[in-house]
C-alpha cells in the first residue's frame, strides 16, 4: 500500500510544516530579511535566526506526530485537529499582543490563562504544543516558541495532573471520614 498525504496525517502535517517555515523564511528574506531573535531580547547576548526553523520544526513536528500517530494511527480524528487549531489561536493573540506593544498585559494574562485552561483541558498534550510552536514561531523563531511551549506544557502537566485531581481526592478521604 503506498502512502499518501491524504491516509497519512503525520506526512501530511510535516509536509505543511516544511512549506509553512519555506514560505515564511522565502519571504522575510525578500521583504524586510530574516529576523534573528536575541536570548532574553538582550542584543549582548546570542542571537538566533529565523533559518533555523527550517530545521528545526519539521523535526519537532515529526517527532510530536510520532506520538499522535501511535494514539491514533496514521490519520488523525477531528479533535487533534481541533486541539493545534485552537493552541494556534492562542499564540496568534499572545503574538498580536505582543506586537502591539502590550507586553505588560501578557505578562499577567499569560500564566493564569494556562492555569485555568490546564484545569480543564490537558493543554500538555502533542497537539497543543505543536500549534503553539509553529504559530509562535512567525513572530518569535522556532527556538524561543519551542522553549516557551515545552515550558508551558510541563507547567499543564502538573496542574491537570497533580493540581485538578487534588480536590476530588480530598472530598473522597473527607467523605470516606465520615
Amino acid at each position: 500500500m503506498m502512502l499518501t498525504l491524504r491516509n497519512n496525517s503525520r506526512l501530511l502535517l510535516t509536509s505543511l510544516v516544511v512549506g509553512y517555515i519555506f514560505v515564511q523564511l522565502i519571504w522575510q528574506h525578500l521583504t524586510s530579511g530574516v529576523p534573528k531573535h536575541y536570548v532574553l531580547n538582550d542584543p549582548s547576548l546570542p542571537a538566533i535566526s529565523n533559518w533555523w526553523g527550517l530545521i528545526i520544526l519539521p523535526i519537532f513536528t515529526w517527532f510530536l506526530t510520532t506520538f499522535l500517530t501511535k494514539q491514533y494511527g496514521d490519520v488523525y480524528p477531528r479533535k487533534v485537529w481541533l486541539q493545534l487549531l485552537g493552541a494556534g489561536v492562542y499564540a496568534l493573540v499572545i503574538s498580536i499582543l505582543f506586537y502591539s506593544g502590550y507586553v505588560e498585559l501578557l505578562s499577567m494574562l499569560v500564566l493564569p490563562t494556562i492555569i485555568m485552561a490546564a484545569l480543564f483541558l490537558p493543554i500538555y498534550q502533542p497537539p497543543f504544543l505543536l500549534g503553539y510552536a509553529l504559530v509562535s514561531s512567525v513572530g518569535f523563531g522556532a527556538v524561543l516558541p519551542l522553549i516557551g511551549g515545552l515550558v508551558f506544557a510541563a507547567i499543564a502537566y502538573v496542574v491537570y495532573n497533580v493540581i485538578r485531581p487534588l480536590p476530588i481526592y480530598l472530598l473522597k478521604l473527607v467523605s470516606k471520614s465520615k
